[in-house]
């Protein structure tokens, strides 16, 4: 089970058991345990949405690396002279 779903679970139970007089839950607590609950999920969410968002800049500059490798594939240096050197003729 993951976390969100824990929490999800452990909100359900709190909620919805039935409480001792003497210990339940009044307004205040409750609110501070929603709180709680809703700023954990809310680190979670951010932190998925930072990972998704790095993971697809890392994805795209691969892609663009790719694209540019492809553009100077054919070509090559290594054993070719750029220029060739005339023969004056002497007459």
């Amino acid at each position: 089970m993951g976390t969100v779903s824990r929490l999800l679970l452990l909100l359900l139970l709190l909620l919805g058991a039935p409480a001792p007089a003497a210990g339940s839950l009044g307004e205040p607590e409750l609110c501070y345990v929603l709180d709680a609950v809703l700023f954990l999920y809310s680190l979670v969410l951010t932190g998925l949405y930072w990972r998704l968002r790095l993971t697809a800049r890392r994805w795209r500059r691969a892609a663009e690396q790719q694209q540019e490798e492809a553009v100077y594939a054919g070509l090559s240096c290594g054993n070719q002279e750029t220029y060739e050197t005339l023969q004056m003729k002497r007459s």
